[in-house]
């Protein structure tokens, strides 16, 4: 019996095609907005490392001078997300957590060995010490991360995003080639593979919905190559220093690097926060940290919301995607209104020969769970074809961010077929209490 329900069905959206396809078209246009506006929001919004990320945290020192400010929050005094060289190489010295890593930046020339110098391009890079890779479950395609020895040194050694190991080593194993950034030779020891890190937390907001940086290398190395300068990384600075005078900067109270620690249990946050507190005020006593003291140890999805890393226009952009969604699945009743009306005699007919009530409401459900299931087919393609092109207009965003999970796709079907089955129940309804009297007469 339910085969014949779907032959009757398929039949009804083949005598009709004009109307079927405006009552697919806009489901499907609606569905596509909605679902477009929606997986971005989702990839925006999702725990970035759900293993971790009560585990992982950042630490904020309340480091600022009497004089100087970091910004405001809500109208109240806020401390950096950033922390000075010396409290950074202090904090990671005392190794008071089971992982700790210090994230800087900076930028340089950089081409293969084989490669002209008229060929090296402008890269940003990222130093970071060797605990990085492992505390947020870095994925290497070649090779792996530096060592601890290496990372002590100041070895000359790079790891390459898989983008960057396209352009110089054509996608080849470059374990052991050589990249010449700055001019200084740097030895190839590791290559990322596809790094779906969405947000990048360990990053302030601007730079957390961007690619994994070209290039990463040992902050020993930095320190080493002298490499320091505003231009190339956030950094907010008070008190007396020179800022094209590399040790004036690392001895100043310029804010610029992140500190993030990993601990073997989120109950150890309290522990580490009051080691935090104690460093502050040993740093009071030597005649830093002389305003109010508002240090924080927050972990990562506390990092994101603290920082504002996703906004609110995203959810914006889905409740207006809903409304317009919406507005398509009234448009489509209205359709599917006009189309069960047509159909009166037929509906009157197959009451006369002992239809029931229950078999039309059977008969015309179907048909719009196949409005629907089709309709979220066609919108998945439509959603898929507008990803891209979002990627192609924000291409300085995460492309992880511009790609459906099954878990989306089966959402959006689900969707389609829910909502286009209730707003299709009214015009069903309508179908149902047609009388066959009056339209066999008309026959």
């Amino acid at each position: 019996m339910l085969y014949y329900y779907i032959k009757l069905a398929i039949f009804s959206l083949t005598r009709t095609p004009l109307l079927s396809f405006l009552m697919i078209a806009t489901i499907s246009v609606g569905i596509a907005a909605t679902m477009v506006t929606y997986t971005i929001s989702y990839m925006m919004n999702k725990d970035p490392i759900p293993s971790k990320s009560e585990r992982l945290f950042t630490v904020h020192l309340s480091s600022w001078g009497l004089d100087n400010m970091y910004r405001m929050r809500d109208g109240k005094e806020d401390i950096p997300i950033f922390v000075t060289y010396q409290d950074a190489i202090n904090l990671y010295n005392a190794q008071k957590a089971s992982k700790q890593t210090i994230i800087g930046s900076s930028k340089a020339m950089t081409r293969s060995s084989e490669q002209s110098v008229n060929e090296a391009i402008s890269t940003g890079i990222r130093s970071t010490t060797y605990e990085f890779f492992d505390m947020f479950n870095a994925p290497f395609l070649y090779g792996s991360g530096w060592s601890a020895s290496e990372d002590e040194q100041g070895a000359q050694v790079v790891i390459l995003s898989k983008q960057r190991n396209e352009i110089l080593f054509d996608g080849q194993n470059s374990i052991g080639k050589e990249v010449i950034i700055g001019g200084i030779v740097h030895r190839v020891v590791g290559v990322f593979d596809d790094w779906p890190l969405i947000p990048r937390f360990y990053l302030e907001e601007y730079d957390a919905l961007s690619e994994v940086r070209d290039m990463f290398i040992p902050f020993r190395t930095q320190m080493n190559n002298e490499w320091v300068a505003s231009r190339d990384s956030s950094m907010f600075c008070w008190g007396e220093f020179e800022l094209s005078d590399f040790y004036s900067v690392i001895n100043s109270e310029c804010v610029w690097l992140y500190f993030w620690i990993e601990l073997e249990s989120a109950e150890g946050r309290s522990e580490y926060l009051d080691f935090v507190n104690n460093y502050a005020q040993e740093q009071r006593s030597l005649g830093r940290f002389q305003r109010e003291q508002m240090n924080r140890v927050l972990n990562v999805n506390e990092s994101l919301s603290r920082n504002n890393t996703m906004g609110n226009e995203s959810k914006v952009a889905v409740w207006l995607a809903a409304a317009f969604l919406f507005a398509c699945l009234l448009n489509c009743m209205s359709l599917m209104m006009t189309k069960f009306h047509g159909k009166g005699g037929e509906v009157g007919l197959r009451r006369a020969i002992g239809a029931s009530k229950q078999d039309i409401a059977l008969q015309f459900g179907l048909e719009t769970i196949m409005v629907g299931l089709i309709g979220g087919i066609l919108g998945l393609v439509l959603a898929n074809i507008g990803l891209l092109v979002t990627a192609e207009v924000y291409s300085h965003l995460n492309t992880e961010l511009m790609k459906m999970n099954m878990e989306i796709v089966i959402t959006t079907l689900l969707l389609s077929i829910v909502t286009s089955t209730l707003f299709g129940l009214y015009p069903i309804y309508k179908a149902c209490k047609i009388e066959p009297s009056g339209q066999l007469k008309s026959l």
